[in-house]
Parts: structure tokens; C-alpha cells; sequence
């Protein structure tokens, strides 16, 4: 502020004005040098494009829990069960870089007496567990149920989940979909403004995708006898999500 009061004030705040005043920015004797705003006019709007298709990529994670008296016992027993499962799996053709652990534990298991007291060790559950991913969706129910029968009562299977790994296509569509949008609420916009739409300042884009909903599950030991049914399992279908903000200028 020099001695006359000068206040600098962007042209965007022009209308609060009365508010720097009366916070005593400026002497109202002085003048009020007004500077343009550096952002263009225009009009910013959001658009939305959604494509959906059906899953290409399956995973579920399959693995053994073996409880022993010992350590060595229960260590022994759930590496035959989670070979016998991993084997099944490779014969069913899924590449042993589509399998990987995840999951590997040793828990103690305690026994606290009836009155509480120290507790006493009884025995150990040895815990392992990998994720297998499936590129050829109409293998999934047969994998599983091989898998199954192959761990015996140890195997556990803690769920079954899709996804659209190739997503490039889907990805332009949902894109063009977004900016289409996009441009129809810009075009409104100008048009009940009085204004004419310009080209595009700025854009700015966000991705994401929805899989098919998990299905859950829970398998211990169906040996192939009890169970000569395949398991019936449902893909649904997925979608790739685009949104983008779009700024266009103004033709004067």
C-alpha cells in the first residue's frame, strides 16, 4: 500500500470489494488499481463414461491347514497336502508363474486349563495357502474341484474372485464415452449461457475399474465322492469407468 492507499485487488474480486474495505485494505480516499484475472474465461464440466464386459482373468486361493501334536509332524503333512494341490492345479494347465504363495504359518496351539494358569502348548497348525490365477475361465469350476479333492480334509479355499486384465479396448471406449459427455454438458452450458464453446483448454483423466462381485467360499475336504456335482461358479460381469474434467474456453 503506498501513502495514497492504493490496493491492488484481481479482477475476479471486484465484488469484495466492500469486504477488503472494511477490513481495512485501502483508504477509500485513495485509488483502487483493478488487474485482470490470469485464468481465461470458460467452462469446466465433468464427464462419465462406463463400459462393461464380461471377466477374462480368475483367481482363488487355495491352500492347506494340517494341526499336529509337533512341529515337524504338522510341517510335513501340510507340504504333501499343498503339493498334492499345487500339482492338481499345474495338471489342469495353469503355469506354475500363475501360482504363488501367499500364506505361509505356524501357529501353537494352547490349552488353558479349567481354572486359566499358565497355558500349555498341545500342538501346532502349519498353514499354507497360494493365490492361482486362471486365464482360461471355462477350467475355473474344475480346477477348484480338483484342487479339492486333492488336498483332502486339509484344503481350505478362502474365496474366488474375476477381473478384465485386457483392458486397453475397453479402456478407448469408456474414454471416448467420458469426453462425449463431457462435450454435451459443455454444449448446453455455452448454449443457455449465450456464449459459444470453444476448444478444450484442459483435460484431465481418472480410471477405475468394478470386478465382478468375490465370491466366497470356504471348501475343507469334498473328496471327489461326495461331491460328483462340478461346483457351480458365476463369473457376472465387470466394467471400466473413465471420468474426466474438461475446461473449455470461450469464443468471444
Amino acid at each position: 500500500m503506498s501513502s495514497r492507499g492504493q490496493c491492488v485487488l484481481p479482477f475476479a474480486g471486484l465484488a469484495l470489494l466492500a469486504t477488503f474495505v472494511a477490513a481495512g485494505c485501502g483508504d477509500t480516499s485513495g485509488d483502487t488499481i483493478i488487474q485482470p484475472s490470469l485464468e481465461a474465461p470458460g467452462i469446466a464440466v465433468s464427464g462419465k463414461g462406463e463400459v462393461q464386459a464380461p471377466p477374462d482373468t480368475g483367481f482363488f486361493d487355495v491352500g492347506v491347514s494340517v494341526t499336529a501334536t509337533t512341529v515337524a509332524d504338522a510341517r510335513d503333512r501340510a507340504a504333501k497336502a499343498a503339493d498334492a494341490v499345487i500339482s492338481s492345479v499345474k495338471k489342469n494347465g495353469v503355469d506354475s508363474k500363475d501360482i504363488k504363495t501367499t500364506q505361509f504359518r505356524i501357529d501353537p496351539l494352547y490349552d488353558y486349563g479349567k481354572n486359566g494358569g499358565t497355558p500349555r502348548i498341545t500342538g501346532y497348525t502349519v498353514t499354507n495357502t497360494v493365490e492361482v490365477k486362471v486365464r482360461k475361465l471355462d477350467n475355473v469350476s474344475k480346477i477348484v474341484d480338483d484342487a479339492v479333492a486333492a488336498g483332502g480334509d486339509q484344503v481350505r479355499i478362502q474365496g474366488i474372485r474375476f477381473d478384465i486384465e485386457d483392458s486397453v479396448r475397453l479402456l478407448q471406449q469408456a474414454r471416448e464415452a467420458a469426453m462425449k459427455d463431457a462435450k454435451e454438458k459443455a454444449d448446453q452450458l455455452a448454449r443457455l449461457g449465450g456464449v459459444k464453446l470453444g476448444t478444450p483448454l484442459a483435460i484431465s483423466e481418472q480410471q477405475s475399474s468394478s470386478p465382478p462381485p468375490i465370491l466366497a467360499q470356504d471348501a475343507r475336504g469334498i473328496a471327489a465322492s461326495e461331491a460328483p456335482a462340478p461346483t457351480p461358479i458365476e463369473m457376472g460381469t465387470g466394467s471400466v469407468v473413465v471420468n474426466v474434467e474438461v475446461r473449455w474456453g470461450i469464443d468471444r
